[in-house]
């Protein structure tokens, strides 16, 4: 296209900014879109913008990402299509779809790995699909049974968007987390119990919700390991951890010792989708999640609690990394002028 555009670079530890360069070009299977709005994941983009890598070495950004900086950040749009390659059929221009992509004006996206959208989702809930996959998937890898106990431990936004499925699922649900702001969004999503871990009678309420026995399934999305053991603390014998968040840091207590290997419990690790063909694939999975939305099943909205005009993206990691926990589901808005 040969036009300039914004995109949000982190250039080293925080420290992030919006660069004008060329939009990127059209590829024959391909499509350009340009955004409507961009989601933050605020864990994920937090951990980037302080430069912090996934592994002890220091070699890896993402999973597969080499550790190579400036880089870009996020992976959540929704947008309008602009150009299509010519190989590319079942999107055209002016189809309003979700892609991966990063914060940036214009992206392009093989056709394959975007999903067009229903008119009765809004941008601002069609933009978490991705951070609601996480969830998605890593409730199907803890496989609650039907009329199960579960309980979420840490409600940001990987956190709620695994409470909005529970109460889909119609799941009996706990959530435990320190921020007063997050556990009434909990509730006002549905939460049974939303409770914090500070509270002297917190392990009581659990229980006592789940008939005195532990949750069946327990998912860890605080990214620390006090919140492992909490939902070790939380899980019945025979139970199941589901480990969701990425975790650097090493462990301050053993997950084997006294009070837990007795418990038997199984720890599982999620990532990513089954190969394609499996029943719960990448296509079945997301294709649920945006029916779901369509009809108003998924209860994400209480958890979208700000908006912001693109340019504000760098203050918002800033009051991230001061520890502003206010700030949940944050969309940014591409319709804004340049600052």
């Amino acid at each position: 296209m040969g036009l300039a555009m914004k995109q949000l670079i982190v250039t080293g530890a925080k420290q992030a900014e919006f660069e004008d360069v060329q939009a990127p070009r059209c590829d024959a299977d391909g499509v350009l879109v340009q955004a409507r709005v961009t989601a933050i994941s605020t864990g994920t983009e937090l951990r980037v913008f302080r430069a912090i890598p996934v592994d002890d070495e220091g070699r890896y950004l993402h999973e597969r990402v080499p550790f190579v900086l400036p880089a870009e950040n996020g992976y959540s749009m929704v947008g309008d299509v602009i150009e299509t390659g010519p190989e590319v059929e079942g999107v055209s221009v002016g189809d309003r779809v979700f892609l991966p992509a990063a914060h940036r004006q214009v992206a392009a996206m093989a056709a394959s790995q975007v999903t067009p959208l229903p008119e009765s989702v809004p941008d601002d809930e069609a933009v978490l699909l991705s951070i609601l996959e996480v969830a998605h998937r890593a409730l199907r890898d803890g496989e609650p049974p039907p009329g199960g106990n579960v309980v979420i431990v840490g409600q940001g936004v990987i956190g709620l968007s695994a409470l909005a499925y529970c109460v889909a699922f119609g799941l009996r649900t706990a959530v435990v987390d320190l921020e007063p702001t997050r556990l009434e969004i909990a509730r006002q999503m549905g939460a049974d119990l939303a409770v914090s871990p500070a509270d002297d009678d917190c392990q009581g309420q659990v229980l006592d919700l789940f008939d005195s026995e532990g949750a069946d399934v327990a998912f860890e999305a605080g990214s620390n390991w006090t919140t492992i053991r909490t939902a070790m603390e939380l899980t019945r014998t025979d139970g199941r951890v589901v480990i969701v968040s990425r975790h650097t840091l090493q462990p301050d207590f053993n997950p084997f010792g006294q009070g837990f290997l007795g418990k038997r419990l199984s720890l599982v690790t999620t990532y990513g989708y089954p190969p394609g063909g499996s029943r719960w694939d990448q296509r079945a999975s997301v294709a649920l999640t945006v029916d779901l939305l369509a009809r108003g099943r998924l209860p994400v909205r209480p958890m979208l609690t700000h908006r912001f005009a693109w340019h504000e993206l760098p203050e918002v990691y800033a009051r991230l990394d001061q520890g502003d926990r206010t700030i949940v589901g944050a969309v940014l808005d591409w319709s804004h002028d340049n600052p």
